[in-house]
């Protein structure tokens, strides 16, 4: 009985490793992965999934290793409370998609620069000479946050920039902000940054909506800030992007 006891524990342990090897795989072998964590962790996620299948294997030898059983004569004990954890973080990643971040995340975090006193940080310069800003995801960490610092440097400039469209509370009229998220590390760090955009025909763009902005830089007042907008010369609505995050280390 004692046998049979401790062989369906080794059982259901072997299955949950089991389950977490396949929720990693299936992560890893996607574009979801993009969507979790910055892209310079991968190399340490595939290394973690490495260690996982190395315990999985370990458990599935003890699992059918009888003698080992027989030998132990101790008592193999999980609390049912430790198995309920990881049985159901295992079924909520495997039927719950992972779905990019969008506006209601965007208010509760708060987009960044845009708070009432903040105190925006040091950024390499971007060239004033330069005739147009193209913001990217390579550059729309570096290049946000330059023309928060500097905004004078470059008022009257075309630029364009796309992303998702978002209404942070007490906005001017006929204007919304079209953001990213940036990660440091991981999803649950990502904060919101982007510029806002001034459109007569603002109110037809829905939130979360992606589009593509062009334009000239100017400056608005928000929340007692003088902050850059981009004065829209065309609204041009695209999908998604295949990778809507945007990381701190470009």
């Amino acid at each position: 009985m004692f046998l049979l006891k401790l062989f369906g524990e080794n059982l259901l342990k072997l299955l949950i490793l089991l389950g977490f090897s396949l929720l990693f795989y299936n992560t890893l072998t996607t574009h979801n992965l993009s969507q979790v964590i910055n892209p310079q962790f991968i190399g340490n996620s595939k290394l973690g999934f490495g260690l996982l299948l190395v315990l999985t294997l370990i458990q599935a030898i003890r699992t059918l290793d009888w003698r080992h059983a027989t030998a132990c004569n101790c008592q193999h004990k999980t609390g049912q409370f430790c198995y309920i954890v990881c049985i159901g973080t295992l079924i909520l990643g495997l039927i719950v998609p992972i779905n990019p971040l969008g506006s209601i995340t965007a208010s509760q975090k708060g987009v960044k620069f845009m708070q009432a006193g903040i105190t925006i940080p040091a950024s390499l310069p971007l060239p004033a000479e330069q005739a147009a800003l193209v913001i990217t995801d390579e550059n729309h960490v570096r290049y946000v946050t330059a023309l928060y610092e500097n905004t004078a440097a470059f008022i009257g400039k075309d630029i364009s920039l796309k992303g998702f469209v978002y209404r942070p509370d007490h906005l001017p009229d006929r204007t919304f902000l079209v953001t990213r998220f940036e990660i440091s590390c991981c999803a649950a760090d990502a904060v919101p940054s982007g510029l806002l955009v001034e459109w007569n025909n603002s109110q037809s763009i829905k939130n979360d909506s992606w589009v593509e902005v062009h334009g000239k830089l100017a400056t608005v007042d928000y929340l007692g800030n003088k902050l850059p907008v981009i004065k829209a010369a065309e609204i041009i609505p695209i999908k998604p992007l295949a990778t809507p995050y945007v990381y701190i280390n470009n």
